[in-house]
Formats: C-alpha cells, structure tokens, sequence
C-alpha cells in the first residue's frame, strides 16, 4: 500500500482504503487483494432507505458492504415485500448475479447509512483468478448463504405464520431479557411475507388469550411459557 501515491487517488478512495485497513474484518478479507484490482475499487456513499439493486435488472457490479446494514427482498406481483436477509459489515451483494450478468434475484436497500466498496464484472473475476485466499472467503459466504436461506426456507414451509410470529415474540424476549419490546410490524411482515393485517390479527388473538398486552409498538409478554407453548404446537 505504500507503493500508491496519495495524489492518484480521490479523497473519497484514500477514506475507503483506510477504513479497510484499520478494521480488522474487512482487513482479513481484503488483505491480499492484488494492487492491481486496489486501484479498481469505488467507494460509495448510500444514503439510508435509498436502493441499491433493483429485482429483475442486470447485475454489472460486485459489491461488499463496508459498514451500514441492507436489507435484501423479493418483491411480488402485488407489491408485497419478502425480506430474505439482513446484511452487514463484510457481507457480498452481486456475488450470485455477476458471472453471467444475471438478472438481480432479490432487490437491496439500505436500512442505515451505508458504504459500499464496489467493482465492475471485468475486475471482479480477475481478482478471483490472482486471489485464492478471496476465493476461500467467497466459498464460505456462498456456504453460510445457502445454508441460511435453506434453514428460513424449511421454518416458512414447516410453521404455521401463528407459529413464527409467537416464535419471533419469544425470540425478542430471549434476546432483550424483559417482557416489554417494541415489534416492528411492517419488518415483521416483510420477514414473513405476509400482510401487516395478518400480523395484527394473530397479535389480537394472543392478546385476547392474555399471553400478551400491546399499545401500538409495544409488546407485553404477560406468560411468557404459554407463548413458547403456541410457537411450538
């Protein structure tokens, strides 16, 4: 890195570069990425809630977030958004699309101000051919991918969307370590691919069974053990 003169490079590139230097996730990652493929990198600055891939058109970039967080969605006919991931710091968007200039499978916003490192289709499969440690790394996230979609695939199939929301309860309960949380109803319902009314009925249903109280947002988990029971039965 010393090699690269500061006066070649924007200020937006040499702010990018340093980012990845001094953290040590994405220095892991990106540490023997070749010089040559450096030079090609873009940063990019994406304003929260603004789109980043778009479902259905050409994927002509590999990008890897460097801080913020995503969300990646199918969109249906009807408008209805099916969120598949939430992504993160060292998270790949493009990766399955790019070899063959795919079409986008899934849209991606952003849901906090995020940074993008990104590159064209050209420079991303020259830095596979001269960076076998990247490679490695993509292998494991293709693996980690699948196995996370595969394991929300057979939780939608297997579940009722009365289950999966009490699950949802109990895992907010688990996770904040109190009866009382906000629950983002339209995340949620994105999450399961379901309407924000289906959402609110079954949270009527388990108010009226006294497992929980509500008041817009906020949840009151009255028995937390008979919500466990409704998740798993």
């Amino acid at each position: 890195m010393n090699m690269m003169k500061k006066a070649e490079f924007s200020d937006d590139w040499l702010t990018g570069l340093r980012r990845v230097v001094s953290d040590p996730t994405l220095y892991a990652l990106l540490k023997n990425c070749p010089l040559e493929i450096m030079q090609r990198w873009a940063f990019e600055d994406i304003p929260r809630g603004a789109a980043i891939c778009r479902q259905g058109d050409i994927c002509r970039r590999f990008s890897l977030i460097v801080a913020g967080e995503v969300d990646v969605f199918f969109e249906a006919d009807d408008g209805r958004r099916y969120r598949q991931a939430r992504y993160g710091k060292g998270d790949m968007l493009g990766e399955l699309e790019i070899f063959d200039s795919r079409n986008y499978i899934c849209s991606v916003v952003a849901v906090s101000n995020t940074q993008l490192l990104s590159l064209s289709q050209a420079h991303f499969e020259r830095w596979l051919t001269l960076d076998n440690h990247f490679n490695q790394r993509m292998l494991r996230f293709f693996s980690q991918q699948y196995y996370q979609l595969s394991k929300k695939a057979s939780s939608d199939s297997l579940y009722s969307l009365h289950q999966r929301v009490c699950q949802a309860l109990w895992l907010r309960y688990e996770q904040q370590g109190t009866a009382t949380f906000l629950l983002d109803k339209q995340n949620l319902s994105q999450e399961f691919a379901a309407t924000t009314r289906s959402i609110n009925r079954i949270l009527h249903d388990l108010k009226t069974l006294r497992i929980i109280d509500s008041d817009g947002e906020r949840i009151v988990l009255l028995a937390p053990e008979k919500l466990k029971q409704e998740a798993e039965t």
